[in-house]
């Protein structure tokens, strides 16, 4: 099986190289040889212009082909022909040394190597085939006296005998095709492995590749440290996450974007072990993050880290704590309110009885005023309790929003804490999710009250609604619709410290507050398999944003 022919570029270094060691060899033989065959000579009895007329044609044949070398369009001809030349120059260098004597027959063997080299197989048995015959004809020509022999350098009497003149001929000929064929065999193996080698290399490039396309769209940041801790890579989700940009951090010590990572001054990182620090952005924002460190390989990647942002992770963590407290709370309630109610009860009455019955007035009177109003106070903080406590109802039925939280609208717009607020309801009716009506209403009851509290010298109170997909809403792996409906309000706002803690059971701003209010709204809405939160700023006030999946015959079908 023939070797692929070399590609151009290839073609032409190659070309290249043969040009400058045509020069350097030819030469060099030229002159040791000629120097070997005319150590008994005198100079005056040399005639050395063939020679010298040989190197000038070596050089500016060399010079005409470097020059012609880039415009030349089919360089296998132009090799060709290059091979051709070179074998009738070394026909004329063997004539002029000696002819039939002389020992630069030699040469014939470089020009079919180099045919060989340029050509492969091919190339080689071509300059085989010429010089055969070129040497050939030139013994013979020379033996029977056909040449001048006044361009000869050196001339030998008497002639060689016809037989030892054959002899060399024909071993000659016979080594030129026996180094035409090694060298063919060789130089084609040599393209095949310039093949393979350039076949793995474009694969090396392409894992190359693939694997930087792997590692920039990885959802975790990833960066590596040389051994001086400086960052000497930083793929796009690092960039995402963290706000910095590669040309930002590139060759930058570490701890300059991540200092509660490693300690300034510290020769490594904690190699091996899991971190979880706080993380402040480019642009300021506090996130947190869990790094991952581990041991490199060479001098710029000698650590390689890998960080994600927790923020969201322990957000949830948080909710999930919070839940559970909720519910060994809500049992404890349960427990608590039925033990407390009963007694409750009898003494509401009890006292109740003893006003009637007694004519008290004054202090006792004053007195008995603060039991029987601590004794509903107490009754109503119980009632907070079981609300808090108590299930959603299993049996649930469908339920117009839109109408639930219209008509509590109406009914605390009639309410004192309204007197100075602009309530707008801008919730339409048909909107119908799966749930206790009276338990909803409750929700945005609690939520009025709040907003009502926050804005004791009035605002303005606003109620919207909106269709979103699950895609929309966070942490939803179900295709789901859900209504979004935001309650807010223009008051006073919630302290950032404050603002992971409004759900929580029994926190409170107010003095006359039991804490109760948000912890049930976040409990019913719950239990509805829906989800609220809040965002709020000082002085801008807050906005709830509760999220109810809808029933499945207002789904898309």
């Amino acid at each position: 099986m023939m070797a692929p022919d070399s590609p151009p570029n290839v073609l032409k270094a190659k070309l290249l190289a043969m040009m400058v060691l045509r020069v350097v060899i030819a030469l060099a033989f030229l002159g040791i040889t000629t120097w070997f065959q005319t150590r008994t000579y005198s100079y005056n009895q040399l005639n050395l212009y063939p020679l010298y007329a040989v190197v000038v044609t070596v050089g500016l044949l060399t010079i005409a082909y470097a020059l012609a070398l880039n415009s030349v369009r089919n360089l296998r001809l132009f090799t060709f022909v290059q091979v051709t030349v070179d074998i009738a120059l070394v026909t004329v260098i063997v004539f002029v040394t000696g002819g039939t004597e002389s020992y630069l027959h030699t040469l014939y063997l470089l020009s079919i190597i180099g045919g060989s080299i340029l050509l492969n197989r091919k190339g080689g048995y071509y300059a085989a085939s010429v010089s055969s015959i070129a040497y050939g004809v030139l013994i013979d020509m020379d033996f029977y006296g056909m040449l001048p022999v006044r361009y000869k350098v050196l001339s030998y009497f008497p002639s060689p005998a016809w037989k030892d003149v054959l002899t060399t001929v024909a071993t000659n000929i016979l080594a030129y095709f026996t180094v035409a064929y090694l060298t063919g065999y060789l130089a084609e193996r040599t393209v095949r492995a310039e093949k393979e080698l350039e076949a793995k290399e474009i694969d090396f490039e392409r894992l190359e590749v693939l694997n930087r396309h792997i590692i920039e769209n990885i959802t975790s940041g990833i960066m590596t440290l040389d051994d001086s801790l400086r960052v000497t890579s930083f793929n796009r989700a690092a960039e995402t996450v963290t706000g910095y940009t590669l040309k930002d951090v590139y060759y930058r010590p570490v701890y300059y974007i991540f200092p509660d990572m490693i300690e300034e001054g510290s020769s490594a990182p904690p190699a091996g072990m899991r971190l979880e620090k706080k993380f402040r952005r480019k642009d300021g924002k506090e996130i947190f993050l869990g790094f991952m460190i581990s041991q490199g390989q060479g001098r710029d990647a000698s650590y390689i880290v890998i960080f994600q942002d927790l923020t969201q992770v322990k957000v949830l963590e948080e909710q999930l704590r919070r839940d559970e407290k909720l519910k060994a709370l809500g049992e404890l309630s349960i427990g608590i309110a039925h033990e407390i109610r009963n007694p409750l009860a009898s003494i509401s009455g009890s006292i109740q009885v003893l006003k009637n019955d007694l004519d008290l007035d004054g202090e006792d009177s004053r007195l008995m005023e603060i039991v029987l109003r601590e004794t509903e106070r107490l009754n109503l903080l119980i009632t907070d309790y079981l609300l808090f406590a108590k299930p959603a109802n299993e049996k649930r039925e469908r339920v117009d929003i839109g109408a639930v939280t219209g008509e509590t609208v109406k009914v605390f717009s009639n309410s004192p804490e309204a007197a100075n607020l602009e309530i707008r309801c801008e919730i339409k009716n048909g909107i119908f999710v799966l749930g206790d009506a009276r338990q909803l209403g409750q929700v945005f009851w609690n939520l009025f009250l709040n907003a009502a509290h926050a804005m004791p010298g009035g605002g303005d109170l606003t109620v919207s609604s909106r269709i979103i997909s699950a895609d929309v809403k966070k942490n939803a792996a179900d295709p789901a619709l859900y209504v979004e409906i935001r309650v807010a309000d223009t008051g006073e706002g919630i302290k950032p410290e404050y603002l992971g803690r409004v759900f929580d059971p029994f926190f409170s701003t107010k003095d006359s507050g039991t804490g109760l209010g948000l912890a049930i709204v976040h409990r019913i809405i719950e239990s509805h398999g829906g989800s609220i939160d809040v965002k709020s700023g000082i002085g801008k006030g807050s906005v709830f944003r509760i999220t109810l999946p809808l029933s499945e015959s207002e789904l898309p079908h």
